[in-house]
């Protein structure tokens, strides 16, 4: 062995590897006659931390430092001291090849960035990346014999960026679908089946409502069979398997599981460990939050349905009336309008129709305040002007009652009139039997609490058939558009809908066409038809 190649390859662990090649058996020969061209090129190799390969003649017999060494993997190192470079990387070759190719042809060098090769280097097949530049070694005589490879293994930094994106996407996803923890289960596996360093999910409850693998990504499958945690485990590998606790609460049993596997392209360590424990407590957390939203919905709804049955009045037991209720809020029974019909003596009705400030509990609680101090004065023989008097006194002293509208009447079968006062509320809509309309647009003043100079009423006289409908504004308010273009389409719908539906089914009728709009708004809507 040449004492310059000795002297080039110390200092090195690859040393050893060099020094035990028998130089003489490969197309280069003896190292100690070697060209120039190739002996600089061999120090320089071996003079420096950066990762360095050397390839000379037509085998492009091969030459590499420790920092090479390192893109070798588990093994290939150190076979691939001495070796022909196609032979090596013979799996990679249809990729790297036309490069060195290049380089001996033009005697220019190449550089590409992150580039994808797919290697067996380690046992598996492996994704790795490369930053590298191949550059021309030349003879003695100025021609190129050869081709150093300068490069930087940049698989962990794309993997790390990707895996990051994946955990953005899986975030953002989730931050609109935190209210049920099957929609939770179903848009989490819809993100992680199209990343690339996941190949299994499933996320199980006590009813599966995950996909599993990416081939079967439309398929429903049994959870089953995955292994399931005990109430407060943590999270289990099974092979190359996580196994992950949904848990909403350290205190609460876990409410399913999440099953990950990352790509078998990456090494199962600590980094593709970490990467899927991430993921998996993501999806626990959407859960637990998703399932506390549940919990306070249920909450909610149990709380508005007992306010609803305490201050909703049923259907009045005379089939001339027809009552609604819809409020804005889905997860609630009641919000702040309010309707009632209160039979009263010599076969009157007392009706009141009502619209405080605001929605949700704060306003049922308001409105519920104001219902029952309606009812108790109509009871009490008090007209509709008296009535609305006595609670603009009440609703002084009710938080939240300010400003509330009201509509106020007192129906008489016998005598055939509806007296009336408003207090700020939409007009009453009449429509008669002739199929003319008019507007209970009298007696009107400034909503509860507010300055007035005294409550006023009107009688209006009715005849057979004619219909009495009183609403509150959300079936005809929208917002940049003016009440009275509500009211012209309410007159509209309503005269249809009066030709083509029966009384039952008027009302629904009436909210489905007034609401297409997409409108959300309390309602209450109350239709009388006069016998």
């Amino acid at each position: 062995m040449a004492d310059w190649f000795s002297t080039a390859v110390r200092g090195q662990d690859c040393a050893e590897a060099a020094l035990r090649v028998d130089w003489g058996s490969t197309p280069l020969g003896d190292p100690a006659g070697w060209p120039l061209g190739l002996r600089s090129a061999v120090e320089l190799c071996f003079s420096t931390r950066f990762a360095v390969l050397v390839t000379w003649g037509p085998e492009l017999t091969m030459i590499y430092n420790d920092g090479y060494r390192d893109m070798l993997g588990s093994d290939l190192h150190p076979r691939a001291m001495g070796a022909a470079a196609p032979v090596l990387w013979g799996q990679i070759w249809d990729d790297v090849g036309p490069l060195f190719d290049e380089v001996m042809r033009s005697g220019l060098p190449t550089w590409d960035v992150d580039m994808p090769l797919m290697m067996n280097r380690s046992g598996f097949l492996e994704e790795t990346r490369f930053t590298f530049s191949y550059s021309p070694l030349r003879d003695d005589d100025g021609v190129v014999r050869g081709v150093m490879d300068i490069a930087t293994e940049t698989t962990d930094q794309v993997v790390d960026r990707r895996r990051m994106s994946t955990l953005s996407r899986l975030s953002t996803a989730l931050h609109g679908h935190r209210s049920d923890p099957s929609t939770v289960a179903r848009v989490a596996t819809e993100v992680l089946l199209e990343a690339e360093d996941v190949t299994e999910v499933d996320v199980s409850f006590d009813v599966p409502v995950g996909t599993v693998d990416r081939g079967a990504a439309d398929d429903q499958v049994d959870g089953a069979g995955s292994p399931q945690p005990s109430p407060g485990a943590q999270p289990v590998w099974h092979g190359p398997l996580l196994v992950a606790p949904l848990a909403p609460h350290p205190d609460r049993a876990a409410l399913g599981s999440i099953t990950l596997r990352g790509t078998d392209r990456r090494p199962l360590d600590e980094t593709q460990r970490a990467f899927l424990l991430l993921l998996a407590t993501t999806v626990s957390n959407a859960v637990a939050e998703a399932d506390e939203h549940r919990r306070r919905v249920t909450h909610l709804r149990s709380v508005s349905d007992t306010l609803q049955r305490a201050m909703v009045p049923d259907t009045p037991s005379s089939p001339r009336w027809q009552v609604r209720y819809r409020p804005a809020d889905d997860n609630l029974s009641v919000g702040g309008d309010w309707f009632d019909v209160i039979e009263l003596s010599g076969g009157r009705f007392g009706l009141v129709v009502g619209d405080c400030v605001g929605h949700g509990i704060g306003a049922a609680a308001s409105m519920g305040r104001l219902s029952s101090a309606g009812r108790a004065v109509l009871l009490a023989g008090s007209g509709p002007a008296h009535t609305l008097s006595m609670l603009d006194d009440f609703a002084r002293t009710v938080p939240g009652a300010e400003n509330a509208t009201v509509f106020c009447g007192i129906v008489d079968p016998q005598a055939m009139t509806l007296t009336y006062s408003s207090a700020g509320h939409p007009p009453g809509l009449l429509l008669a039997a002739d199929g003319s309309t008019t507007w209970l647009a009298e007696a009107r003043s400034v909503p509860l609490t507010l300055p007035h100079r005294g409550r006023t009423e009107h009688e209006t006289t009715l005849t057979p058939g004619d219909l009495v409908l009183l609403y509150t504004d959300g079936l005809v308010e929208r917002r940049d558009t003016r009440l009275r273009t509500g009211l012209e389409r309410l007159a509209t719908v309503a005269g249809a809908a009066r030709a083509e539906t029966s009384l039952d089914a008027l009302p629904e009728r009436l909210m489905d066409d007034m609401l297409a709009d997409g409108a959300r708004d309390d309602v209450a809507l109350v239709v009388y038809r006069a016998g």
